[in-house]
């Protein structure tokens, strides 16, 4: 019993180490966030300008009849998200182009103006009425619905004792949550057909807290305030249903292995997290003219296309990648990625939104780039020895500042030496133990 414990517990560690190793291969993988552009969910055709009515507010009683017009602040909310250049578009982006406004909005003073002269309720329209607006209006389709909400008060209560006298402290919480629901339905004012229709939902809250006493309710906003901030959440929704809008993506790049060139592996991660992708991609490059066949290298620089918009690109040096390690999962999802990229972008050209790649730059001279470099140890004011030859009773050829960094030309065969270039041009030795190497 006791051996077969043993042996139970030899695996389980082994198990537990293997399942660590590979816990931190993936923890320790570089990222890099992103915006992406991403098409609607509906495509509407060839309109370029709508009209936006007032979606009727459908709430009870209870909050049709106070505060705001609910309804009216949909439209607005709605109108606003439309009109974003680059609605969702967070962080820098390595492309140009891709804008979200992409339909003409109809002016509520110029909605108002006709509504008048034709004698509608903007609260209660018909669809027949709104077609003929929107033939007033000279516009492709109308934007009409409705949207409710609802709101509820929940508190709740603590107490603790008072370090100093023990006297007990009761703390009280009031946090009010609304919930708002919008129905839309976009028409086309030519043929009468409705074009789409979607639904949207939305939430926020106002929360406050008091010692002692009980909070009043008017001590949080009010419920018709509250929603008008759920509704500015749900207005995204709703716009994102007719446009293209931007979500951020955190793109992994894999840990390339590379014995020789270990520390040119490592500058290039340097600049990915530093976001400099055009460096990074140069000592991608560089270290792929001399080692085609690493398919983790082979992948970052598919990666590293697709955040620049180079999807074809991409789709090359992850096919590259994937025949290498056919069962790598990350290979397969990228390829599957980029695809669905370049449809994406014929998609967004077919309605005018145009995606213009970020050219990145190969490596030209890969000797200089991938050269490794050493570091003097020390301060400025301390300086080192170089040499003319591997040994101390060689020629010196000067005395150099601690900080200096220069190129590594070679080890001598007892890696007690190292030849390094000068900043003159010229060749000498420092000690290995003067110096840094791996820079």
């Amino acid at each position: 019993m006791e051996f077969r414990a043993k042996i139970n517990g030899l695996i389980y560690f082994s198990i537990l180490l293997l399942c660590t190793q590979i816990g931190y291969g993936q923890f320790f993988k570089t990222t890099l966030k992103t915006p992406l552009l991403s098409p609607p969910e509906k495509d509407i055709g060839d309109v370029q300008k709508i009209a936006i009515l007032n979606f009727e507010n459908v709430s009870g009683d209870e909050y049709r009849i106070v505060g705001a017009d609910i309804g009216s602040k949909m439209t607005d909310y709605l109108s606003a998200a439309l009109l974003q250049e680059y609605r969702g578009k967070t962080g820098n982006s390595f492309m140009d182009g891709g804008r979200t406004d992409i339909y003409a909005i109809v002016e509520r003073e110029e909605l108002e103006k006709i509504l008048d002269e034709k004698q509608f309720d903007s609260n209660l329209i018909t669809d027949s009425q709104a077609l003929e607006l929107g033939k007033k209006l000279d516009v492709d389709a109308i934007i009409l619905g409705n949207v409710s909400y609802s709101c509820k008060d929940e508190r709740s209560e603590d107490s603790y004792a008072e370090k100093k006298t023990g006297k007990r402290i009761r703390t009280y919480r009031l946090r009010r949550t609304c919930s708002a629901e919008a129905r839309m339905k976009i028409l086309s004012v030519e043929t009468g057909e409705v074009l789409g229709q979607t639904n949207g939902r939305g939430s926020s809250f106002d929360k406050t807290y008091s010692t002692n006493t009980r909070p009043n309710v008017n001590a949080v906003m009010s419920p018709d305030k509250i929603a008008e901030f759920a509704c500015e959440n749900m207005s995204y929704t709703l716009a994102n249903y007719i446009t293209p809008y931007y979500y951020t993506h955190t793109f992994t790049f894999e840990n390339v292995k590379h014995k020789k060139l270990k520390n040119r592996v490592k500058d290039a991660k340097k600049y990915l997290k530093l976001k400099e992708i055009d460096k990074a991609y140069q000592m991608y490059d560089a270290i792929y003219q001399v080692d085609p066949y690493n398919p983790q290298l082979v992948y970052n620089m598919g990666v590293l296309n697709e955040i620049s918009g180079n999807y074809s690109k991409a789709k090359e040096f992850y096919e590259v990648s994937l025949n290498m390690d056919s069962r790598n999962e990350a290979y397969t999802n990228g390829l599957k990625r980029v695809e669905e990229n370049i449809e994406l972008t014929k998609i967004l050209s077919d309605i005018g939104i145009k995606i213009e790649p970020h050219k990145l730059i190969v490596a030209k001279d890969t000797e200089k780039l991938l050269t490794e470099r050493v570091k003097i140890k020390g301060s400025r004011s301390k300086r080192k020895t170089v040499y003319l030859d591997p040994f101390e009773s060689s020629k010196t050829i000067g005395e150099f500042p601690g900080g200096l960094e220069l190129d590594l030309l070679e080890i001598s065969n007892d890696g007690k030496w190292v030849q390094v270039k000068l900043p003159d041009g010229g060749k000498g030795y420092l000690k290995e133990k003067d110096v840094i190497t791996g820079k």
